[in-house]
């Protein structure tokens, strides 16, 4: 439990909720302000999400696969549930990961455009060192030349590393941080009574 919301860890399907179809994640709240961010002033349907609430629904929907339907169900006193309660949480949450998925677009488009650049940097360093390496060879042989002619083989290919390391594993995270994103903003949100429970 974190500031009222009831963030218990459930590590398998099991152990969640179905609602018609749906797999149920399930916050309860004692007023509808604790899903928001306390120090952000905006208006409700552009507020920021509680970090606590943002990183539990995230990892709560990371849980399943993309294609897996889920459902977010919010537990809120009778009180505080009105007749555009349910709509005002629905675009709130909406708006939040529709921008988190739009800072994730940017992120994935920097890493490609660093890795294109870092790429050619690298081939063009590749080619500079391949290159004294033949000039190399025309010297007469010793211990000095095969030195820096091995030296700059090793560090022209580990110029590569970088790169690779982007196009091969760096930008899989954040495809996939965005498809949870994608998923999170095609979910229902719906609003019961905590008595309804």
């Amino acid at each position: 439990m974190v500031w009222g919301i009831d963030f218990s860890p459930k590590g398998t399907e099991a152990l969640y909720v179905e609602h018609e179809g749906k797999l149920l994640i399930e916050i309860e709240l004692r007023s509808m302000m604790q899903i928001f961010n306390s120090f952000d002033p905006a208006p409700f349907h552009e507020k920021e999400l509680d970090a606590s609430a943002e990183v539990y629904i995230y990892n709560s929907v990371g849980e399943f696969p993309l294609k897996k339907p889920l459902e977010l169900m919010v537990y809120l006193p009778s009180s505080e549930i009105g007749t555009d309660t349910e709509e005002t949480l629905r675009n709130a949450i909406r708006y939040h990961f529709s921008y988190k998925k739009l800072l994730t677009d940017i992120e994935l488009r920097k890493i490609l455009q660093r890795g294109r650049r870092n790429m050619t940097i690298a081939f063009v360093f590749l080619f500079l060192c391949l290159l004294m390496i033949r000039l190399l060879s025309t010297l007469q042989g010793g211990l000095l030349k095969t030195t820096f002619s091995e030296g700059l083989t090793i560090i022209g290919w580990v110029a590569l590393w970088e790169p690779v390391n982007v196009f091969l594993y760096g930008w899989w995270p954040l495809v996939q941080k965005k498809n949870i994103y994608t998923k999170i903003l095609g979910m229902d949100v719906k609003v019961n009574s905590c008595s309804q429970k």
